[in-house]
């Protein structure tokens, strides 16, 4: 009797806890679960989604908590990394032809207008030429220049662009363009860039340009020979600075001996010696049109050499 009525005073026995590792499988397989299931983006968001996963069970809440707090300083450190990769300066990646996130280069707009400039007052005129250039140009800087990104809306957008661009230059310096789509951005730049550089070292009046305008000294200064050999014909000319100073004015004068004279303050017949003495060093006489082209020409690629 009194074994039967212990037996019925005794405790009743609690249920044993589940085993360590079955608890940890359990509470791996909630945040998995979870995580097919989160659609924010903010850590807090997700520390908070974990926690309630953890729910019930002490140890494994500390450990959100502890882990919690790791994880939002690690999304927020690649956050961070991510968003200056991405704007730390796009146009200067895509001009230099550096790497760009597949997602940034799909966001594009698919073509683009590439304009080089050359203003006579670069620091001033930055803001102005981006205000000119449109909505959402990508600008940065390259070797003195400003370069823009405009995205091409659609027909004639690009010549807008342009006209724009040149009335912000006011008549003072120049800018080259090229229209390419997002796959050959660099190859826009290169082009706009070189055609720039031809131009300002061709004396050329301020304005717009493209590859069409200098298709001659494009094709001849690109090969590396044949610009040599100008420079070198041309450079004897460099210790003679009269001499220089007139074949530049000639040049920039359009080849007009009253303008490049007056322009020099100088009589027409000193002028007319001085373009002589030129075709005796140079051996290209600058008053025939083939003399002066050739000698335009070698002006360019010696400037080009020089820089």
């Amino acid at each position: 009797m009194t074994e039967m009525i212990g037996r019925s005073l005794s405790p009743v026995e609690a249920p044993r806890p589940a085993p360590e590792g079955d608890r940890v499988a359990d509470f791996r397989a909630k945040v998995r679960a979870a995580g097919q299931e989160w659609t924010g983006s903010e850590p807090d968001e997700l520390v908070e989604l974990l926690t309630k996963a953890a729910a019930g069970d002490p140890r494994l809440a500390a450990i959100v908590d502890a882990g919690g707090s790791l994880l939002q300083d690690f999304l927020d450190g690649y956050q961070q990394k991510a968003t200056a990769d991405v704007s730390r300066d796009l146009a200067g990646d895509l001009a230099d032809g550096h790497p760009v996130p597949t997602d940034v280069l799909e966001g594009l707009t698919p073509r683009y207008l590439i304009a080089v400039v050359r203003p006579a007052e670069p620091g001033r005129a930055v803001d102005a030429l981006r205000a000119a250039a449109g909505e959402d140009p990508l600008l940065t800087h390259r070797d003195g220049n400003v370069v823009l990104f405009i995205p091409a809306a659609g027909p004639g957008s690009g010549e807008r662009s342009v006209t724009r661009l040149t009335q912000c230059l006011g008549g003072s310096g120049w800018l080259a363009t090229a229209e390419r789509d997002r796959a050959g951005l660099v190859d826009g730049f290169n082009e706009a860039s070189y055609v720039l550089r031809l131009v300002v070292a061709g004396l050329r009046p301020s304005g717009a340009y493209t590859i069409s305008d200098v298709l001659v000294e494009y094709a001849v200064t690109l090969h590396e020979q044949v610009r040599a050999d100008l420079a070198a014909m041309i450079r004897p000319l460099r210790a003679h600075k009269a001499l220089w100073e007139t074949l530049t004015a000639f040049v920039d004068s359009d080849y007009s001996r009253n303008k490049a004279a007056r322009s020099l303050f100088i009589h027409r017949s000193t002028l007319d010696y001085r373009l002589r003495r030129i075709g005796d060093v140079t051996g290209c006489d600058p008053t025939s049109g083939r003399g002066a082209q050739m000698l335009t020409a070698a002006m360019i690629a010696e400037t080009l050499q020089v820089r």
